[in-house]
C-alpha cells in the first residue's frame, strides 16, 4: 500500500464529507445587497416608498458591484418594485440572462409624511413626533407609515417565502437599508430589537448559506469591490 502522507489524507477526507454534506444538506446562497446611492441618500432625505432613481455615482457603484459578481453563479435575482433597487440590480446582474423579480414585500419602510424630509426638517416641522422618531420603539410609526415590528413581519415573509422556493440555488436580493435590517434578524433568528443592530452602506454586499431551518452569515456589508469616490456612508 503507498505510503500517503497524512495531510493529504486529512484533505481527502474534508472533501469527502463536504461532498457528502452538500448531497445530504440541501444548502443554499442568499446575497443581500442594499441598493445604489441616490440623490436623497446625498441630501439626507427620508426616502421610503417614495420612488427615487439611482444617482450618477449610484449608477457606478452597481457596477462595481456587477464587477465583483461577474465571478460568481446566480440563479435567480429578487428586488423591490422600486428604481432604485431594481436598476442597481439590473446592473449589477451585467445583462445577465438572469431572471430579476420585482416585489412591493422588499420595499423600504413606508415613512408616511416623513418622506422627503431631512432629519433636521423633521424636528423643525414635527416637534413633538421627532423624539419618538428617533427612540427604539418597535410599535411606533409615522403618520401614514409602518412600524418596525410590521416591517419585521414583512420581511420574514417574503424571507422565508425566497428560502424555501431556492432551497440550494444562488439568490440575489436587492433591496433597502432599513429593511434589510429587519431581513437581519429574521433570518439569523434574532430578537426584534436586534433591528438596530445593523448597519448597511450602498452597493454592500452580505451573504449567507442558507439552510431548510436556518442561515449562517458568512460576509457583512462588504464594499471592497467600491472604490474612492464611489464608497457611500450608511444613509438611509
Amino acid at each position: 500500500m503507498p505510503n500517503i502522507p497524512q495531510p493529504l489524507i486529512n484533505d481527502i477526507r474534508c472533501t469527502f464529507k463536504c461532498f457528502v454534506f452538500r448531497i445530504f444538506t440541501r444548502m443554499g446562497t442568499l446575497m443581500i445587497v442594499r441598493h445604489g446611492e441616490t440623490e436623497w441618500n446625498a441630501e439626507g432625505r427620508i426616502q421610503g416608498h417614495t420612488d427615487i432613481g439611482l444617482s450618477e455615482k449610484g449608477a457606478e457603484q452597481a457596477r462595481s458591484l456587477g464587477t465583483r459578481l461577474a465571478g460568481m453563479n446566480i440563479d435567480v435575482a429578487y428586488s423591490s418594485d422600486l428604481k432604485r433597487t431594481s436598476e442597481t440590480a439590473r446592473l449589477a446582474l451585467g445583462g445577465r440572462d438572469i431572471v430579476l423579480n420585482e416585489t412591493a414585500m422588499l420595499r423600504e419602510y413606508h415613512k408616511g409624511e416623513f418622506e422627503g424630509l431631512t432629519l433636521a426638517e423633521i424636528k423643525s416641522q414635527f416637534p413633538d413626533e421627532y423624539p419618538k422618531y428617533l427612540e427604539k420603539d418597535l410599535d411606533y410609526a409615522p403618520n401614514g407609515g409602518e412600524s418596525t415590528r410590521d416591517v419585521t413581519a414583512r420581511m420574514a415573509t417574503i424571507m422565508n417565502e425566497i428560502k424555501s422556493k431556492h432551497l440550494d440555488e444562488t439568490v440575489l436580493v436587492v433591496s433597502h437599508g432599513g429593511v434589510l435590517r429587519a431581513a437581519m434578524v429574521s433570518l439569523l433568528g434574532m430578537p426584534l430589537e436586534g433591528n438596530w443592530s445593523f448597519l448597511f452602506g450602498n452597493c454592500s454586499l452580505t451573504m449567507f448559506d442558507t439552510h431548510p431551518d436556518n442561515a449562517v452569515l458568512r460576509v457583512f456589508n462588504d464594499t471592497s469591490h467600491l472604490q474612492g469616490a464611489v464608497r457611500h456612508g450608511m444613509l438611509e
